[in-house]
């Protein structure tokens, strides 16, 4: 799927979402603003709670803890917050994604009556049916899941961004670069794991549509004792399958290692980059890295 397909595709959907559930799409961007914002309030605060409240409590003999259990306080209610809006995302998404799938398969529906006679000799009963399950299954994911993750991902980098960039440039840019290199490979894998993802989604129609029509005309299989051939095309198609599935994974499965990696060689770089930075400091800056490279 090239780019402008893909930029295309999102267009259509954002269109079907906003057509039909406007205000509560703009309830879901304001609820993952929210929390984005609480969830990164809630890290950096861990970082003040460490360095003001927990680390003069070492040593003392007669501790109090007044202001360290206030500071506690404080993030319970960070994170009460996260949690709410999280759940309000959710819910509100529920519906969204529901009912724009049931838009999508009317919209389906109604196209599909004024197809000409020749679409439906030249295509399968069980390809066109996959359109209305597996397709549609799969554009469930990306509304429920994939859309609010996008938003949730911009508005992390742009924040904890600003926060190594206020701490330390040097740092900073090296995070950049291993940003770049990331979305170099990430490109890549992708790109190759994309394409066979597409063919897996013709290859699981035509299994369908063979499926259906072999279960349809068992009798005349039966009949002119056809069982071998059938089951010598089923298994060609079916292998096709398998060899989709197998390279669509393949590709997927390799780029969170990758990513992992990469971002601990970013991390133990930092560290030798700036050997009299202190521990503390280290972690406090590495907890940013994580954030950022899992927001991505």
């Amino acid at each position: 799927m090239n780019k402008k397909l893909d930029i295309g595709t999102i267009k259509r959907i954002l269109k079907y979402i906003t057509d039909n559930y406007k205000w509560l799409f703009i309830i879901v961007l304001i609820t993952i603003l929210i929390n984005t914002i609480a969830n990164t309030a809630g890290s950096l605060y861990l970082e003040v709670l460490v360095d003001d409240y927990i680390t003069p409590l070492i040593g003392v003999e007669n501790p109090v803890y007044t202001e360290f259990i206030k500071a506690i306080g404080v993030m319970v209610i960070i994170y009460a917050i996260a949690i709410i809006t999280i759940f309000i995302c959710t819910r509100v998404m529920v519906k969204i994604t529901e009912g724009v799938l049931k838009k999508i398969r009317d919209d389906m529906f109604i196209k599909m009556q004024r197809l000409p006679i020749k679409y439906f000799d030249t295509h399968t009963h069980g390809d066109i049916m996959s359109r209305y399950t597996n397709d549609t299954d799969t554009l469930s994911e990306l509304i429920s899941q994939s859309l609010p993750q996008v938003f949730t991902s911009l508005l992390t980098i742009v924040i904890v961004f600003i926060a190594m960039l206020i701490a330390n440039v040097y740092l900073t840019a090296v995070v950049i670069i291993s940003l770049l290199i990331m979305l170099f490979i990430t490109k890549k894998i992708a790109g190759g794991s994309a394409k066979y993802f597409i063919k897996q989604q013709e290859s699981i129609g035509k299994v369908n549509g063979y499926i259906e029509e072999m279960i349809n005309g068992q009798k005349v299989v039966k009949v002119f004792c056809h069982e071998e051939k059938a089951k010598k095309d089923f298994d060609k198609i079916n292998q096709e399958l398998f060899e989709q599935n197998y390279k669509a994974n393949k590709y997927a499965n390799i780029l969170m290692p990758t990513l992992v990696a990469l971002r601990k060689l970013t991390i133990c770089f930092n560290r030798n980059s700036r050997r009299n930075i202190s521990i503390k400091w280290n972690w406090k800056y590495n907890n940013r890295i994580n954030s950022i490279f899992l927001a991505t």
